[in-house]
């Protein structure tokens, strides 16, 4: 007899799944990736050890697809906020910048997962979290390449890794403070943007405003 899946199961395992990757992410979040378990998961999730390894081989696997999650996430909050700036590149680099600096001030669980519990674990996260990280340096390297001449010389590549190291760790530092210490994420999302614009020459420093692109 052969089973097919319907909809209505597809759909229940569609959110099995994500509820097992919400619960991941909480716990990741909090504990860190070496404090925390799959027997953790499952009971925090009210799941089943059988469940957790239909949808993921280990701890390793659940990390990866959370890790990617908010990567499409952020790609898309990020989308969005390029389309509401208009035409003009600077202002969509500005709205770039700021989206990304609140999103993951929004996200504080999935943001140190990204950006602290990363560090030093295997090739395979590395390799997931380096792509996150390089799908945000090309999208910032080719709004560089459209503002052209309207810019000082510079090296599009270079600057755009710098353009997005700024806002790890200017978010980094942020999510290392007692939270009743943390500056209003707004402010600090305004200051990082202010910061990578002056850096790409932007930034009439005398008189403070933008410089007028020909």
């Amino acid at each position: 007899m052969v089973y097919r899946t319907t909809p209505k199961m597809a759909e229940r395992k569609a959110a099995h799944r994500a509820h097992l990757l919400s619960t991941a992410v909480q716990l990741f979040g909090r504990n860190g990736y070496h404090a925390t378990t799959v027997p953790m998961i499952v009971k925090e999730a009210g799941s089943s050890t059988g469940s957790f390894y239909f949808y993921f081989r280990n701890k390793e696997d659940v990390f990866a697809a959370v890790l990617e999650r908010f990567g499409e996430r952020i790609a898309e909050a990020l989308n969005g906020a390029i389309a509401a700036a208009g035409d003009d590149p600077l202002s969509i680099m500005r709205a770039a910048v700021e989206e990304l600096v609140l999103f993951m001030a929004a996200n504080p669980g999935e943001a140190r997962i990204l950006i602290v519990e990363t560090s030093g674990l295997g090739d395979a996260l590395q390799k997931v979290r380096r792509s996150i990280v390089a799908n945000h340096a090309r999208s910032v390297e080719r709004a560089l390449a459209e503002l052209g001449r309207a810019l000082p010389p510079l090296n599009p590549t270079l600057a755009a890794r710098c353009w997005i190291g700024s806002v790890y760790e200017s978010v980094y530092a942020w999510l290392e403070l007692p939270v009743k210490q943390r500056p209003d994420a707004v402010v600090m999302a305004h200051a990082v943007s202010e910061f990578n614009l002056r850096g790409i020459g932007a930034w009439d420093q005398d008189w403070g405003s933008r410089r007028k692109l020909r």
